[in-house]
């Protein structure tokens, strides 16, 4: 195997390992306002019979992500009127958003409502990781 191929190989790696470990080490330290966000859906694993309404069978994503899936919405929507971030950065920010909640319809299609502990750190990094991204973007202005 030459050097570039083992170097190559390193960095796949690495980039798998790198968000498990985020996911692991944000999930058990103490977050900014984790709290906050989740007990509107019922603690830590959110309260999953609530998002059956009126016996619709259509996924709206797992109830302990919806707090901060909509914390982030909202902060981006704010700054674009506060005119803190510009409206091609706040479309990134979505769109951005909208892939991690494609990622939890696969997982629920794979999984149901019983997501694994690993995914559910990861989904939470990585929404953590945009929320952060959101809060740079507006301490930069």
């Amino acid at each position: 195997m030459t050097p570039k191929k083992i170097t190559l190989v390193a960095v796949n790696v690495v980039s798998l390992l790198l968000p498990m470990a985020a996911a692991a080490q944000q999930y058990d330290q103490p977050s900014y306002g984790r709290g906050r966000y989740d007990q509107s859906y019922g603690g830590p694993r959110g309260d999953y019979y609530r998002s059956w309404g009126d016996g619709a069978r259509r996924f709206q994503g797992y109830p302990e992500f919806r707090g901060i899936e909509s914390h982030i919405r909202q902060e981006i929507w704010q700054s674009v009127r506060d005119d803190m971030i510009e409206r091609d950065n706040a479309r990134d920010l979505l769109n951005q958003l909208q892939q991690i909640r494609y990622q939890e319809q696969r997982e629920f299609r794979v999984h149901g409502w019983r997501l694994p502990d690993g995914d559910r750190y990861r989904l939470r990094a990585q929404l953590e990781q945009l929320n952060h991204a959101v809060d740079e973007m507006r301490d930069e202005q």
